[in-house]
């Protein structure tokens, strides 16, 4: 196919991508249509004449951003039983609403999200510093950040996120293999700072669970859907810790609990899946020797990302009006809501987000109409405080280059970057599959 002709069909395909999100439809269909259309373009973006690539890709930015824009908006939720689109549901309900008492709130789930974005963006800073690349921290790795939050708009759980920050360390870099390792140690210190989350608010918003037990007609279970969360949050979380401190120590358990698993139905397999993933944390950490106070800051920034992402949800309670929303329930299920939606398969987690908050939360913000509503306002504070990124897409040219980049002690030259500046898709795809070397 003829590089026009590539490019023509990524458009039909994302015009299919706009009439489902103006139709608030946007599913697996949508997810599929995403994908197509960034290949077909990044495919035939890279052959077009010379003169015509800067234009294509300001006006294909520009599409991309209202779009983006309008999904949002338009993405429909249930609320007392009516699907409504986001924008009429919230208007409908927030004209009961004290609009200083919204507006105050919400602008602070905005700024606490932020300064979670903040976070996160220190923590791949500080991880890529200890491979020996050196971004300046507000010009390259924020800006990324916001790039990639906006691009995720689109994509399942956080793969926008990294795959367009960890492209753009790879590209100003020229150091693959050392920003592959970071990303995998990213993802691993990452679940952990949300599982740390978990647990340390599990004794102040125990009374989430005893609700959701209740509902479910059965709350002497409480006490064990507790035992169960402490469990695997609190062991995923001690695990990684150990394993930052003395990777050894993790390895040695991991042949015990092999050796357990051999005895049992199907032990060899799960015991397999468990070590392989071992084996990537290990090796990842490997490459970190000697940077155990750097490890624990990376971890420290991720635990404020998802601590101050909870806190949203609180702070938007308070922005509909919720009277007597507790902070530490409310933040409490907001972690679990977090995690679920990372892990549900749908883009952005349109509807995913909702539908767990309203099962966790619907007797802390009395009612399932204020616990969905919240839980959309919650996405719509962290898009809104990070959505402006998109504008960054547009200083992304061929010849941007972030005011320094250090590899080694060293400047680079950037004389590898012969391309024309796109997100390649098929690259990070490949940069993803690849296992870290040290």
């Amino acid at each position: 196919m003829t590089p026009w002709l590539l490019v023509g069909t990524a458009a039909l395909s994302f015009a299919g991508v706009a009439w489902l999100a103006w139709k608030g439809s946007l599913g697996l269909v949508g997810l599929v249509l995403v994908l197509a259309s960034f290949g077909l373009y990044f495919a035939g973006h890279r052959g077009l004449p010379a003169d015509r690539k800067r234009a294509v890709g300001s006006a294909a930015k520009a599409v991309f951003t209202v779009v983006g824009i309008m999904a949002l908006l338009r993405h429909p939720i249930d609320a007392d039983g009516v699907k409504l689109p986001l924008y009429e549901a919230l208007w409908t309900y927030l004209q009961a609403v004290d609009p200083q008492t919204f507006v105050f709130w919400g602008l602070a789930a905005m700024g606490i999200k932020f300064v979670g974005v903040l976070g996160s963006a220190f923590a791949w800073w500080m991880l890529l510093r200890g491979q020996g690349i050196h971004f300046p921290f507000w010009q390259k790795i924020v800006t990324a950040f916001l790039i990639g939050r906006f691009i995720g708009t689109f994509m399942p759980s956080t793969l926008g996120l990294d795959g367009y920050t960890l492209y753009e360390a790879v590209r100003y870099s020229n150091a693959a293999p050392r920003a592959v390792t970071a990303k995998v140690l990213e993802k691993f210190i990452g679940v952990t700072g949300l599982f740390l989350g978990m647990v340390l608010t599990l004794p102040f918003g125990y009374q989430v669970i005893v609700d959701v037990t209740s509902h479910a007609g059965n709350p002497d279970a409480a006490p064990m859907l507790a035992g169960a969360i402490l469990l695997v949050a609190g062991g995923i979380s001690a695990s990684v810790v150990v394993g930052l401190v003395w990777p050894w120590f993790l390895v040695r358990g991991m042949d015990l609990v092999a050796a357990v698993l051999h005895r049992l139905p199907l032990g060899d397999r799960v015991g397999g899946v468990v070590k392989a993933q071992v084996t990537r944390f290990t090796a990842a950490v490997g490459a970190y020797e000697g940077k155990v106070g750097l490890l624990m800051l990376a971890l420290l920034g991720k635990f404020v990302t998802h601590f101050t992402t909870a806190v949203v949800y609180f702070f938007t309670a308070l922005a509909i009006g919720v009277v007597g929303a507790k902070f530490w329930p409310i933040v409490f299920g907001s972690t679990i809501q977090i995690l679920a939606t990372l892990l549900s398969p749908t883009i952005a987690g349109e509807g995913a987000r909702e539908a767990f908050q309203a099962l966790l939360l619907a007797k802390q913000l009395n009612g399932v109409a204020p616990a969905v509503l919240s839980g959309a306002l919650g996405f719509i504070a962290a898009e809104a405080a990070t959505l402006w990124g998109g504008l960054f897409l547009f200083t992304r040219t061929p010849a941007w280059r972030p005011t320094f980049a250090i590899v080694d002690g060293q400047q680079v030259d950037y004389a590898w970057i012969t391309d024309d500046g796109g997100f390649d898709v098929d690259r990070i795809s490949a940069l993803r599959a690849d296992q870290p070397t040290t």
